[in-house]
């Protein structure tokens, strides 16, 4: 059921979240120094990368190389000089990444070592995460989050909540929409995954 189909009754808090994605899309802070585009880093497989986020469509991309790259595009010039990328931690275990830009105009590519652990904070827009072998945490205000795993077997825990939307894990069988859901698995694998939504949908899905 559409979330346009909801009763009356829960308009209210629609009204406040619809409040909440215009304030994060217009309160991007615009770079005050230009980022060179694509920006890179060296970071060792193993590792813990945390991500700090603002507003757009990101893809995070697990890959074989040992460091950390973020590009962008938008169509327009203008919106790709305004996008700013503060990259620390490098020949260290833990990475940082602080990504601003102008609202929801440019899309994100970033790609990190295949081994290693994500944190992920995001204000709104389109999440997408795949090909990412460790644990895996991503939070997001309003928008879209779509987690990708190579082998659900290799998760011990795996868990997911949206205040209001929608949770859609094929792999454990999980179907669920309408307000405050959420769903929580245990099993003998290595590694953790937890999602969490304000308003949206979460897709946790095989590669």
């Amino acid at each position: 059921m559409s979330i346009f189909g909801w009763t009356k009754s829960w308009q209210p808090l629609l009204r406040i979240l619809s409040f909440v994605w215009l304030a994060v899309c217009t309160g991007s802070a615009l770079a005050d120094e230009r980022s060179a585009n694509p920006t890179s880093m060296n970071f060792a497989a193993g590792g813990t990368i945390r991500m700090k986020l603002n507003v757009g469509a990101v893809e995070v991309i697990g890959t074989q190389d040992e460091k950390i790259t973020v590009s962008w595009h938008a169509r327009d010039p203008g919106d790709e000089r305004e996008v700013s990328v503060r990259l620390q931690g490098s020949g260290t275990k833990e990475a940082r990444l602080m990504l601003d830009g102008p609202g929801n105009h440019v899309q994100y590519r970033i790609e990190v070592p295949r081994q290693s652990h994500v944190s992920l904070d995001m204000n709104a827009g389109d999440l997408s995460v795949r090909g990412i072998l460790g644990n895996l945490e991503a939070e997001l205000l309003a928008g879209d989050i779509d987690l990708r795993v190579a082998d659900p077997a290799r998760y011990r825990t795996v868990s997911a909540a949206v205040t209001v939307g929608e949770i859609d894990a094929p792999p454990w069988h999980i179907d669920l929409e309408g307000l405050w859901r959420s769903f929580k698995v245990t099993a003998d694998g290595e590694y953790g995954l937890r999602a969490r939504l304000l308003a949206g949908q979460i897709t946790i899905r095989s590669e």
